[in-house]
């Protein structure tokens, strides 16, 4: 749990060990689903674990289809509206979500979002297995608690949204209830880009993403993955985002299709892919094809931008660094399953001294730099609960000493590319601002690059350097990106 949101815990009832034990009573029966999504998001919180991650843990392999599909909307449901659903208990609790128990909070964010945003849900199966979740987590003395706190809520359940957010007396308070953001980040996003943007910026983060994925014909032929899709009942339409991406229109793909296992499938946003693309196509020059060409992802774990350009690019060496000896383990986990030969993985701080070798090495370096992640609130709902601004402040300071270690090791008239899943100018327009003020013999060309792609430039560029990506817009992850090209010294003094 994030120490500065640390929940007040009630007075536990002291245990006499002295008095005889008593005999043990079969635990509260729990739905499956419900039983792990209760768990899920207490990982979520004391552990700072991101969901879509634990969802998709084996461990829960087991759960029926129907069952897994609830869990996900459990999960991601409670953490997209957890705002919203903070006030509906301290509407009904008469007391501040901080006094309570973090076990009581969840199942009482559980019920009330059952009760309140599934229509589908009986009323009575929210209540009753939330009083059941409070006694399996040894809280049987708040049961009673929980159970009162939810007949409340159930009898006020005709009571709209609309009229217990309009009793908020403060304007960006009642923004923040009713959208479930930080007030502090949409009053950013209103002085930036105005309310109706905002407004529909924060609603599109409340809603599932569109799932984006990319064929691998090294493992099986488009023409038969494609064919498992159709059987599937799966309809999809080709990417305007990203070359060669297809994004899901109609059905769902489980995290255990054959596909995905077996590599022919591989899922990535369509802006991530993107990324991956104009990284490529950077060693494509028209005028000189270059020779064994080498390509630097300097922070590359999780891989899926090193894997997706080892695979448009099979004739260049792809070095993959990471910090983290684990995340790199896993990239190459997913390199064989995916069948890539030409990816080096190498395990370097990349905010201190790189290897003397690396220098001016490189015909592109691609920079995915770590970053807030706000531009992922679709898929990530619990980061806007995590991050601050002063967090944003940290890591624009670390993305610009990143930048500076990458234009080292570009070589000359070589391309860097520059990108960040976030939706805020430190994190982007700030930080490349910053750099090319300090190096003037570099150029933005992400217009020409996109131009290349067969893209409509004017879709992504920004008013400052590079271009971007937006949920509301581009039915996309929220990206920043700039492509930069080192320009050849023409002064002969």
């Amino acid at each position: 749990m994030n120490k500065t949101a640390r929940l007040i815990r009630r007075p536990k009832p002291q245990i006499n060990n002295d008095e005889p034990t008593q005999p043990t009573t079969p635990p509260p029966d729990v739905a499956p689903a419900r039983r792990a999504a209760f768990d899920v998001l207490m990982r979520v919180g004391n552990e700072d674990a991101y969901a879509s991650n634990l969802l998709a843990s084996e461990q829960y392999n087991s759960l029926s289809r129907e069952d897994h599909g609830l869990l996900n909307e459990l999960v991601l449901g409670v953490l997209r509206w957890q705002r919203s659903l903070d006030l509906l208990i301290e509407r009904y609790a008469q007391r501040p979500v901080n006094q309570l128990d973090p076990e009581v909070v969840l199942a009482l964010r559980l019920a009330l979002y059952q009760v309140r945003f599934l229509s589908r849900i009986p009323a009575h199966a929210a209540l009753n297995e939330s009083v059941n979740l409070v006694k399996l987590h040894a809280k049987d003395y708040a049961a009673s608690f929980v159970n009162g706190v939810l007949r409340s809520a159930t009898r006020d359940a005709e009571t709209p949204m609309s009229e217990i957010y309009a009793r908020v007396p403060n304007e960006l308070a009642r923004a923040g209830f009713a959208l479930s953001h930080p007030s502090w980040l949409l009053k950013r996003w209103q002085a930036r880009l105005g309310e109706p943007v905002t407004y529909k910026l924060a609603q599109t983060n409340n809603t599932p993403p569109r799932i984006a994925f990319r064929f691998n014909e090294t493992q099986a032929p488009v023409e038969q993955t494609s064919k498992w899709l159709a059987q599937q009942g799966i309809e999809t339409r080709t990417s305007i985002i990203a070359p060669q991406a297809q994004v899901i229109t109609s059905g769902s793909l489980s995290g255990q299709a054959d596909p995905l296992k077996n590599g022919a499938l591989y899922v990535q946003d369509e802006a991530s892919q993107l990324v991956a693309h104009l990284t490529v196509h950077s060693i494509r020059n028209p005028k000189a094809e270059i020779a064994s060409p080498r390509i630097l992802d300097l922070c590359a774990a999780p891989g899926s931008k090193a894997l997706m350009m080892a695979a448009l690019a099979p004739d260049a060496d792809i070095f993959a660094n990471d910090l983290y000896a684990h995340r790199l383990r896993t990239l190459d986990e997913l390199r064989e399953r995916l069948g890539i030969v030409n990816i080096l993985s190498q395990q370097n701080d990349a905010t201190g001294e790189l290897p003397a070798k690396w220098q001016a090495r490189f015909d592109a370096v691609l920079l995915d730099a770590p970053c807030s992640g706000l531009g992922t609130l679709q898929r990530h709902p619990e980061i806007k609960w995590r991050i601050t601004e002063s967090k944003l402040k940290e890591l624009s300071e670390l993305q610009s000493t990143l930048l500076a270690n990458a234009l080292r090791c570009v070589k000359p008239e070589g391309t860097l590319v520059y990108s960040v899943c976030s939706t805020e100018l430190e994190e982007g327009e700030e930080v490349i601002a910053k750099l090319l003020a300090e190096n003037p013999n570099w150029r933005d060309i992400t217009a020409e690059r996109l131009t290349a792609l067969g893209l409509n430039a004017q879709n992504f560029l920004t008013e400052g350097h590079g271009a971007r990506t937006w949920p509301h817009q581009h039915d996309c992850e929220g990206f920043y990106f700039c492509v930069l090209q080192q320009q050849q010294n023409t002064d002969n003094a």
